[in-house]
């Protein structure tokens, strides 16, 4: 992925922070970003979301598309109760990799929500993975993060959203 899907990638990892910092049940969360492409590269190793200023990170994304090679790293944390997102344009290029990986990760009852910029072309690359397979026109970052963790965009006297569940760790790949 290079040029305007990538940008339009980046603009989405950076809508889905600000939508998990606003909202009252996510907002404590800690999170990593992993590029993947022939290799994978933890951009930002697991952190407060609160910590991660995602403008400043420079993503390079052009090649095949090893996402078994990430979701490998995923399922190598030993953190529990991940939700993982997935921003991609196309379809895994390391297939027995990532159907391994892919069954690894539902074994483990992960949260994993695709986000497709191609979905008609080459969705259904990730039906062994998830249900929540999502295209990029019209979503609602807002919604979906509601959808999985609950909580609400409410605000405290200091602009910072209440902690109302426990925290949730979050890996988004792109």
């Amino acid at each position: 992925m290079s040029g305007t899907p990538l940008s339009q990638a980046s603009a989405f990892v950076e809508g889905l922070l600000q939508a998990l910092r606003n909202n009252s049940a996510s907002c404590q969360s800690e999170a990593s970003v992993i590029a993947y492409n022939m290799e994978i590269k933890e951009v930002v190793s697991m952190t407060s979301l609160t910590s991660i200023q995602f403008n400043s990170l420079n993503l390079e994304c052009a090649g095949p598309k090893n996402l078994g090679l990430a979701l490998s790293l995923v399922n190598k944390s030993q953190e529990e109760n991940k939700v993982i997102f997935i921003i991609t344009k196309g379809k895994p290029s390391d297939v027995q990799l990532y159907n391994e990986q892919a069954r690894l990760c539902k074994t483990a009852n992960n949260n994993i929500v695709v986000l497709h910029g191609n979905i008609e072309k080459s969705g259904d690359a990730y039906n062994n993975l998830t249900d929540k397979i999502l295209p990029w026109e019209n979503v609602n970052l807002q919604e979906i993060v509601k959808s999985i963790f609950g909580g609400n965009e409410i605000a405290s006297a200091d602009g910072r959203a209440y902690l109302q569940d426990l925290p949730k760790v979050i890996d988004i790949q792109i």
